[in-house]
């Protein structure tokens, strides 16, 4: 009986070993495809689209950027948002989105090779009624084509003067297409 163990124990690893290698052949394709499905941008393409934020009186929240003629980088990255404090009282047919107050600006944001863009600690402020509120904002996102773009945009924002607070970070999505 002492015998057999070896055996045994040389099937049981080998048993392990045929499962194995056909997961970390899987993984490794499941890494190349998803690297491979970011594209790169048209170069010198505007794009312009919108974030998951509930439509106010039926106006989406708008998200835009234009390509560099180079295409490592996106330029005037913009997007809007009534912040995180929250809102209310809106007035039918008014777009309160498009609203200086509510255009919140990223700027310059580098491409990858692969077709992924990022930028952190972008800073956009605005002042009224004696208040100014300072938005911190990163987006991260990628080309799934050369004319389409998705990714997310995570801010917070401190309100200084009459009075301070702060708020965030508040998570959005969003999706844009070049034209």
């Amino acid at each position: 009986m002492g015998t057999m163990a070896p055996q045994a124990s040389t099937r049981h690893w080998m048993g392990r070993r045929m499962i194995a290698i056909p997961i970390v052949i899987i993984a490794a394709l499941a890494t190349a495809t998803t690297a491979a499905i970011a594209a790169h941008p048209k170069r010198g393409a505007h794009f312009a689209g919108f974030s998951d934020l509930t439509a106010i009186s039926g106006f989406r929240a708008p998200v835009s950027f234009s390509v560099s003629s180079s295409g490592a980088s996106l330029l005037n990255f913009k997007f809007s948002s009534l912040g995180c404090f929250g809102a209310g009282g809106f007035q039918p047919g008014v777009d309160y989105y498009t609203k200086p107050e509510a255009v919140i600006k990223i700027g310059t944001v580098k491409v990858s090779k692969s077709g992924r863009f990022s930028a952190t600690g972008a800073v956009s402020s605005h002042t009224a009624f004696g208040i100014t509120t300072k938005t911190t904002a990163s987006v991260n996102g990628t080309f799934p084509s050369a004319k389409a773009a998705t990714g997310t945009i995570n801010f917070s924002q401190k309100d200084t003067g009459k009075y301070t607070s702060s708020c965030g970070p508040a998570s959005i999505t969003f999706t844009a297409k070049g034209r």
